[in-house]
């Protein structure tokens, strides 16, 4: 079987890129997001914007946490398992958080959206992952400075 290769970056730039979708998610969570009252439904007319935005936000949220989690040296389930609930216990601090605020609403049905978009994205992952060989990236040479 071919195996692609895909390099697993340093840790701390996987999980800072974890905080920096989670704190964009928090953001439009909190403050009006984008399209709000213009755009009505999402690609092919079927689900509304809204719904499309928390499925992508969450499925991204789930795919930068299992990229994360890579190279735990834990079984494939349990990082699903692991990406899933971290996930979905975000998504559910944000609709708690959502219920305090005069001009945002919590709505259990966003947070059933959150979860399927969390688990869609950790079951492709998973998949993914089976045929793809990570390994650690040395060096960023984007991100090396000169040495004098």
């Amino acid at each position: 079987m071919l195996r692609v290769r895909i390099p697993l970056v340093p840790r701390s730039l996987r999980w800072g890129v974890v905080l920096a979708v989670a704190a964009t998610i928090l953001y439009y969570s909190v403050f009006t997001p984008p399209g709000s009252g213009i755009i009505r439904t999402g690609p092919f007319g079927v689900l509304a914007y809204g719904t499309w935005l928390h499925g992508l936000a969450y499925a991204g949220l789930a795919v930068t946490l299992a990229y994360a989690f890579q190279d735990r040296p834990w079984r494939d389930r349990t990082v699903l398992l692991a990406v899933f609930l971290v996930a979905v216990g975000y998504g559910a601090g944000i609709e708690l958080l959502q219920s305090t605020l005069e001009t945002r609403t919590a709505d259990i049905v966003d947070l059933l959206v959150n979860a399927a978009g969390a688990a869609i994205a950790a079951v492709c992952w998973r998949l993914l992952a089976r045929r793809v060989r990570f390994y650690r990236a040395r060096r960023l040479a984007a991100l090396e400075m000169p040495v004098q």
